[in-house]
């Protein structure tokens, strides 16, 4: 019976990528230090493939679990609890993750509609995490 928990809890697709790329910062003591009073969960859905990627920020923890993004239902609000909410296709998700897009050039994606975002403020978080990666490599 805990073989089969262990199972339904493998995360896939988009959320392996979002994993491999966050996971170092559970080993990051100034990382733990300064998100050590932010509980969120962050949807991060990309439109181009089959499982969306759900980060949960846990009083200076980071973790990923996956969830199918088809039928479109599987992402509401209600149903996960997300509190911010972010699609667009894998290539923009490696840019933002990467420093190679900038905040103009995602506003500029949002207006045509590239891009989708729900609770904003959130997202800095999100961003604040991955600027964590790029400027404070130990």
């Amino acid at each position: 019976m805990a073989e089969s928990n262990q199972e339904n809890k493998k995360i896939r697709g988009f959320a392996v990528l979002i994993n491999s790329i966050l996971t170092p910062l559970n080993e990051n003591k100034r990382f733990k230090e300064k998100f050590r009073n932010i509980n969120t969960k962050i949807l991060l859905n990309a439109s181009n493939l089959n499982h969306a990627a759900i980060i949960v920020v846990d009083n200076g923890l980071v973790r990923v679990e996956s969830i199918p993004n088809k039928p479109k239902e599987n992402l509401k609000k209600q149903k996960i609890g997300w509190d911010a909410f972010l699609e667009m296709d894998t290539q923009t998700f490696l840019a933002i993750a990467m420093n190679r897009l900038s905040l103009l050039g995602v506003a500029k994606m949002w207006l045509t509609r590239r891009v989708k975002m729900r609770g904003i403020r959130k997202l800095l978080i999100l961003l604040k995490m991955f600027k964590f990666l790029t400027s404070y490599n130990s």
